[in-house]
C-alpha cells in the first residue's frame, strides 16, 4: 500500500518522467519526418503515408527514450526535494532511502513491462510494416504523385507530361501522353482529366476530357486525327514483386521466436549469433530498469548549498556509455563472442558502479557520491592544470 509519501514522490517523478518521453520522442519523430518527406517526394509516393511510416517507428523511440525518461524523473524529482530541504525532512522523520526506493522500483518494474512488450512483440512488427512501406514506395505500390512539367514513365509503355495538377492530383490539366506500341505511336493531348481506380489492383483508367488524339500507326499513309469530348484509357501497371514474410532478420523477430532460432540447427551459424546476441540485448534492456533507480537517486541528491549540476551529466553520460557499450556487446556476440562475457558483464558492471553509488548516499553518514566524484576529479584534473600553466608560461617566455 502507498503511503502520502510514496504518492508524492512519484508525481514529483512523473512529471519529468513524461515530459522527457515526449520531448525526446518528438525530436526524434520530427528529425526522421524531414527525412521521410524527403524520400516520399523523391519517390513520388503520397505524402500522408509519412505519417503511417512516422506511427511505425514510435515503438523504436518509445523504446530508447524510456530509460532516458526514468533516469531523469528519479533524478530531478530528487534534486528537487534535496535542493528544499524536503529530503532531510523525510529522512529525519526515520524513512531511509531504501524505504524511498520501493515506489521506485515497483515504477521501474512497470516500465519494465512496457518496454518488454515493445522490444519483444511490438517493434519487430512496426519494424516489419515500416519496411514494407518503403518497398512498396520504391515499387510504385502505394502510387506515384504526378510532377507538374515533368514526363513521366507509366506501365505500357507510356509517357505523361501534366501542366497542372488540382486535388492532389485528382484534377489534371493540360495534358500530354504518348502510348508506344510494335506498330507505331499514339498521342493524345486534352484539356484535363484524372485517375480512377479499376477493380484490379494491376490496372488504373485514365478519363481524359476534350482532347485530340494523332494516331501514328506505320501502317498507315498518313496519321489519324480523332477530336473526342471524352475517352478512357486502360493502363497496365508493371508488374511487382511481392514482399517477403517477416523474419528476414533478428529485428523483427519476437522474443519467443529469437529464443528459438537462436538455437534452431536450420539457421548458419552466423543468423543463430546474431539472434542469440539480440535475445541476450533485448533481455538485458529490460533489467536495466530495475538498475537505473540506483543511479538515478545518488545523482540527483544535491548538497543544496552548492546546487550544482554534476549529477544530471554524470548520470546521463553514464547511461548513454552504457547504451553505446549495449550495442558494442551485441555485435561482439554477432561475431562469435559469448553472451555472458560481454553482455551480461558490461550489465553487472554498470549494476555494480550504481550500487556503489547508492551505498554510499544510503549507508554513509553524510555520504554524497557527487563529493567523491568531485574529489576524484579534483585530484585527477589538477595536475592537468598545473602542466597547462607551466606550458603557459613558457609559451610566454
Amino acid at each position: 500500500m502507498f503511503t502520502k509519501i510514496d504518492r508524492y514522490l512519484l508525481r514529483q517523478v512523473m512529471m519529468p518522467l513524461l515530459s522527457t518521453l515526449g520531448v525526446a520522442a518528438l525530436l526524434l519523430i520530427l528529425e526522421k519526418m524531414l527525412k521521410l518527406f524527403d524520400f516520399v517526394v523523391n519517390q513520388g509516393g503520397p505524402a500522408n503515408i509519412v505519417f503511417q511510416m512516422l506511427a511505425n517507428l514510435t515503438p523504436h523511440y518509445l523504446g530508447l527514450a524510456l530509460p532516458v525518461g526514468l533516469l531523469l524523473g528519479i533524478l530531478l524529482a530528487f534534486r528537487k526535494i534535496s535542493l528544499s530541504s524536503e529530503f532531510d525532512a523525510i529522512t529525519s522523520s526515520g524513512i531511509g532511502l531504501m524505504r524511498l526506493m520501493r515506489p521506485l522500483l515497483l515504477l521501474a518494474m512497470f516500465l519494465a513491462v512496457i518496454n518488454t512488450i515493445l522490444v519483444g512483440w511490438v517493434q519487430p512488427y512496426s519494424r516489419y510494416t515500416y519496411r514494407g512501406l518503403v518497398f512498396d514506395l520504391r515499387s510504385g505500390a502505394l502510387g506515384a504523385s504526378i510532377r507538374v512539367g515533368e514526363f513521366i514513365d507509366l506501365g505500357d509503355d507510356i509517357t505523361l507530361l501534366v501542366e497542372e495538377s488540382h486535388k492532389k492530383g485528382a484534377e489534371l490539366h493540360g495534358i500530354f501522353m504518348e502510348r508506344r506500341n510494335e506498330r507505331g505511336s499514339m498521342a493524345i493531348t486534352a484539356e484535363r482529366g484524372g485517375f480512377y481506380a479499376t477493380g484490379d489492383d494491376q490496372t488504373i483508367l485514365l478519363r481524359l476530357y476534350n482532347g485530340r488524339l494523332v494516331d501514328l500507326n506505320e501502317r498507315q499513309n498518313k496519321p489519324r486525327v480523332l477530336s473526342f469530348d471524352r475517352q478512357d484509357l486502360k493502363i497496365h501497371l508493371p508488374a511487382r514483386d511481392s514482399f517477403r514474410e517477416r523474419g528476414g532478420e533478428e529485428l523483427e523477430l519476437t522474443l519467443p521466436e529469437l529464443y528459438v532460432e537462436r538455437n534452431n540447427p536450420l539457421q548458419s551459424a552466423e543468423m543463430r549469433a546474431a539472434f542469440n546476441g539480440n535475445f541476450h540485448w533485448r533481455l538485458m534492456h529490460s533489467l536495466s530498469f530495475f538498475v537505473i533507480p540506483f543511479l538515478a537517486v545518488p545523482m540527483g541528491i544535491t548538497n543544496k548549498r552548492t546546487g550544482r549540476g554534476t549529477g544530471i551529466v554524470i548520470g546521463l553520460s553514464l547511461l548513454i556509455v552504457y547504451n553505446e557499450f549495449m550495442e558494442a556487446m551485441e555485435t561482439a556476440v554477432h561475431h562469435g563472442a559469448s553472451p555472458y562475457s560481454s553482455i551480461w558483464l558490461l550489465f553487472a558492471g554498470f549494476a555494480g558502479l550504481s550500487f556503489f553509488f547508492f551505498h554510499i548516499a544510503a549507508f554513509r553518514a553524510g555520504g554524497e557520491p557527487l563529493a567523491l566524484i568531485d574529489s576524484i576529479w579534483g585530484a585527477i584534473s589538477g595536475p592537468i592544470k598545473k602542466l597547462s600553466k607551466k606550458i603557459m608560461g613558457m609559451d610566454d617566455l
